[in-house]
Order: structure tokens, then C-alpha cells, then sequence
């Protein structure tokens, strides 16, 4: 599996996502996800994968590169890593925003 696929995939999965659920999403066919995932779909389009990285709540450069190593890191971070995932870009920037000033952090 290449690394587009496998990020496809485990992306697919962390939304709790189906193949059939991504293709009715995206207008693509449950076979050319089956293929993109297992890596026998060749000559991606911008204009696919962006559509599939919208559908998917990413961005097409975290697809293709992936993103951070989970295994890495700690319970509550993962679970908070993966809160922030299923969220929308504008509710996960807030969220983010409304913790880092928890912290302390978020100084300008």
C-alpha cells in the first residue's frame, strides 16, 4: 500500500468512514477507493484528491505526506489528536485557540 492509500485509509478510518460512504461522498466509484487505498490507482488527479481530502476533513498535502505519528504519543493527547480530527477546520482552530489560551500559550 502506498503512502497516499494508507493515509486515504487511515484517515477514512479515524472518521469512522466507509468505502461506500467515501464514494457516495465523493461521486468516485467503491472500486477506485478500493484502488487508491491499496495503491494500484495511478495518475491521481489535484482535482480528485481534493475532493476526496474535502470529504475526508484534511488536506490534500496531509494525504500525500501523511500527518502526526499517533503511536507517539500519550492516551489524552491521542484522544484530544482525534477530537480535533472529526472536527470541522474552523471548530478545530477554535478549540484549539480556546486550549492553547488555557494554557497560557497563545500570546500574539
Amino acid at each position: 500500500m502506498n503512502n497516499l492509500g494508507a493515509n486515504i485509509r487511515a484517515r477514512r478510518h479515524e472518521l469512522g468512514i466507509t468505502q461506500e460512504q467515501l464514494s457516495n461522498n465523493t461521486g468516485l466509484s467503491i472500486n477506485y477507493i478500493s484502488r487508491l487505498e491499496v495503491g494500484t490507482a495511478n495518475n491521481v488527479s489535484a482535482k480528485t484528491l481534493s475532493h476526496i481530502a474535502e470529504v475526508l476533513k484534511t488536506s490534500m498535502d496531509k494525504l500525500m505526506h501523511g500527518s502526526t505519528d499517533e503511536a507517539e504519543m500519550g492516551f489524552y493527547q491521542k484522544k484530544l489528536w482525534q477530537a480535533l480530527n472529526k472536527m470541522d477546520e474552523k471548530q478545530a482552530e477554535q478549540v484549539s485557540k480556546n486550549v492553547l489560551g488555557l494554557l497560557n500559550i497563545n500570546k500574539k
